[in-house]
């Protein structure tokens, strides 16, 4: 394996306006504490002789994030859209908005879970569907409701996912007014925003979620929210940075498009084996390498870059740690991460319910252990690579197909194990040499990695959790 840089013999932090690393030593372990998704549990063995489901059965999960699917319809039809265009059509047989009774029971369920395992923060995330279409009246009740179950229970955080479509100073207002953050999607300037995020009467959506955004930044009532973009390999990736930077955000979060083996990602007109991981590399040494006073942040490449600096992982898309966030359908249903959805039709359905089940009940399903342990139930190729450790196998969900389940890499395993070794690289080129030759860090090419991965794959014995992956 290559050597990673323990987190309690240093921190690397990005100086922006003169785009360089600056190397401070610490005693104490660093450990990167907050985002949507968060906490992880140790990487088993790399031959796991027995079941992984009798390791874990009587291991309940400490639940610090619920995303809440409080609006099941959306005023916008992304045609890459894992709700709604994906194949999975359980939205259609949900209620629109939540029921007012179902958020009531979602907070003792909360508060159960809160009370049995000590957690002393937990955050609420409202999603869709499109959130802002339960109306302020909902969310005023979701926010009252929240702190008279739990305050003095846990600290709490109120967040929300919107396409800014209904954004206007009203809502900016009363979200401010009852501490709602904000995140906003958008997927660069206009034609390359209105190829996929457009309405029901195939309209683009840019000037509507440009408008949204820019009241949300002006009023006053507000952080600036952060942007969520779903990547287009077929555009430049640094007119879309550069376009951001216009727009004066703090953050954005590049994602890939939810893919797997029966639905593949759509394709480039480059001809490349690792299009999505030339795409972000591009990306990430203009971003690293900037000497400008409007660099923003780039979740996920600060994310890769704390993770190979020994970090722990707060995102289910990466890293080796227990995954810990359910998701909350608007008829009380209490699912996996919600992108499963593009696993097929009903995939993410189970009986479990907040009116009816405890979150300890409902994450102990077949698909509750695979998700929780995506970064330890890894495939044969996976424990052969030397990079898994940040890779974490990839994100479960791009890991399905039909015929092996989740005993899969990732669909984008090329493009994350090119681009993370890049990554290390360029880091690793940053240090000081005493802290190198220290860490024992070691810089490994694509090419390497690839070759690592031929020579061992056949040692490797088939893991004893291999069926319960095949969902069999």
């Amino acid at each position: 394996m290559v050597n990673i840089i323990p987190a309690n013999l240093l921190v690397i932090t990005r100086e922006q306006n003169r785009g360089k690393l600056i190397i401070r030593l610490l005693i104490q372990p660093f450990y990167n504490l907050l985002g949507w998704y968060i906490s992880f549990a140790h990487r088993y063995s790399m031959v796991i002789p027995v079941s992984f489901s009798n390791i874990i059965k009587v291991q309940f999960m400490q639940i610090r994030n619920v995303v809440v699917k409080i609006a099941s319809r959306c005023n916008l039809n992304c045609s890459y859209c894992y709700m709604y265009n994906l194949g999975d059509n359980t939205y259609k047989s949900q209620p629109k908005v939540m029921p007012l009774a179902v958020v009531d029971e979602l907070m003792y369920r909360v508060k159960e879970n809160c009370l049995a395992h000590g957690t002393k923060g937990f955050s609420f995330i409202l999603h869709g569907g499109e959130p802002l279409l339960a109306g302020k009246d909902f969310f005023k009740y979701f926010k009252q409701k929240a702190d008279d179950v739990l305050g003095g229970i846990t600290e709490l955080y109120f967040g929300l996912q919107t396409n800014a479509v209904l954004l206007d100073e009203d809502w900016c207002k009363f979200l401010g007014e009852f501490g709602y953050g904000l995140g906003i999607s958008l997927d660069g300037p206009k034609a390359i925003n209105d190829a996929f995020r457009v309405d029901h009467a195939g309209r683009g959506s840019y000037d509507d979620i440009i408008k949204g955004l820019k009241t949300a930044q002006s009023t006053g009532y507000l952080q600036s929210p952060g942007l969520l973009s779903v990547i287009n390999v077929n555009t430049d990736p640094i007119e879309i940075y550069d376009h951001f930077k216009s727009l004066k955000v703090n953050g954005v979060n590049f994602l890939l498009p939810d893919a797997n083996y029966d639905h593949l990602p759509p394709s480039s007109v480059i001809d490349s084996e690792t299009p999505y991981g030339d795409w972000y590399i591009k990306l990430f040494d203009q971003w690293f390498y900037e000497r400008s006073d409007n660099t923003i942040d780039i979740t996920y490449f600060s994310m890769f870059v704390d993770y190979i600096l020994g970090s722990k992982s707060t995102w289910d898309n990466m890293g080796k740690e227990e995954n810990s966030v359910l998701v909350i359908e608007t008829n009380g249903g209490i699912e996996s991460v919600d992108v499963l959805k593009i696993c097929g039709d009903g995939f993410t359905k189970t009986e479990a319910n907040v009116l009816t089940h405890s979150f300890d009940d409902a994450t102990q399903t077949a698909l509750a252990k695979i998700y929780r342990y995506s970064g330890s139930m890894l495939s044969k190729k996976c424990l052969a690579c030397p990079v898994s450790e940040t890779c974490g196998g990839g994100y479960i969900p791009h890991r399905y197909s039909s015929k092996n389940g989740f005993n899969n890499p990732s669909v984008y395993c090329n493009d994350l194990m090119k681009l993370i070794t890049h990554i290390q690289n360029r880091v690793i080129e940053n240090l000081p040499e005493e802290v190198v030759k220290e860490s024992g860090a070691q810089k490994i090419t694509y090419e390497e990695c690839q070759a690592i991965i031929a020579a061992n794959i056949n040692e490797i014995v088939e893991p004893g959790y291999a069926q319960e992956l095949m969902m069999k």
